[in-house]
């Protein structure tokens, strides 16, 4: 059976911490933390913080071995684990990325605060780990600041940018950053309008990879079960749905517009 990152990191605390003969209230002085939060780690109960993570590494005198786990259990917090193999391995990586979400702003162009209203809405997470989750789906972004960067195409339904995700404020600013990436070269948005209908995009969100060796990967997301596959076949199927989708889309230009009408309409 496969260990969760959290429970990695409450096996390795007690580990460490029995191995070099102290108790939690040792191990708590050590770190400048109290015991019952030491002891709360180890029994899975609390998530641990970045700080929390960089104190034990520092009591044990590891070179990142928790602070790396702490990153892990965010990534956790921020999507189920099949998930994972996107995110860390082919995301990353990838030198073209096309995408279609018909309820949601795609993850990697989300604001901070929208996310934290999506993942904070999920009845799974656990309060602690909220934010650690948002940090992760946030840090995605870092792959547009690479040299050179990926093009990025994101297919989004037009109902996306009338949905109050976290409230009308959450939803401006998000918009607002939409136009702001919409301009970047790399980048494509284009919004798929209500009018055209577009019953095959109802049917799942869904992502393309392109790697540098001209590999393609691709990921369908749902609610509880995903899959992330390279299989030829496989990704022929979900490259029709998303060319199906894409014919049914505005340009660039007519998006932005779109997306403009939409920053009128809430900010009055």
């Amino acid at each position: 059976m496969t260990v969760s990152a959290r429970e990695q990191f409450a096996r390795d605390l007690m580990r460490y911490r029995r191995d070099s003969g102290l108790s939690q209230d040792a191990l708590g002085q050590r770190m400048k933390c109290h015991a019952t939060l030491v002891g709360k780690v180890e029994k899975g109960k609390r998530t641990p913080t970045p700080d929390f993570a960089m104190a034990a590494d520092a009591a044990f005198e590891l070179d990142g071995h928790f602070v790396e786990l702490a990153t892990r259990v965010a990534r956790e917090a921020a999507g189920p684990r099949w998930w994972y193999r996107w995110t860390d391995e082919v995301e990353p990586q990838a030198v073209i990325l096309q995408s279609w979400d018909p309820m949601l702003v795609p993850g990697l162009l989300q604001t901070p605060a929208y996310a934290r209203a999506v993942l904070g809405s999920s009845p799974l997470i656990v309060s602690d780990q909220l934010e650690g989750a948002v940090a992760a789906r946030t840090a995605r972004r870092a792959i547009l600041d690479r040299t050179p960067p990926p093009r990025v195409c994101v297919l989004m339904d037009e109902g996306v940018l009338h949905r109050p995700v976290g409230g009308r404020n959450v939803l401006l600013e998000q918009l607002h950053y939409l136009l702001e990436a919409a301009r970047c070269p790399c980048l494509t948005v284009q919004v798929v309008p209500i009018a055209a209908a577009c019953a095959a995009g109802m049917m799942a969100a869904f992502a393309l990879a392109r790697l540098p060796t001209g590999a393609e990967v691709a990921t369908v997301d749902s609610l509880r079960e995903g899959h992330t596959t390279a299989d030829v076949d496989a990704v022929a199927e979900i490259r029709l749905w998303y060319e199906t989708i894409r014919a049914d889309a505005c340009s660039r230009f007519e998006s932005l517009q779109i997306i403009e009408k939409a920053v009128a309409r809430w900010t009055g």
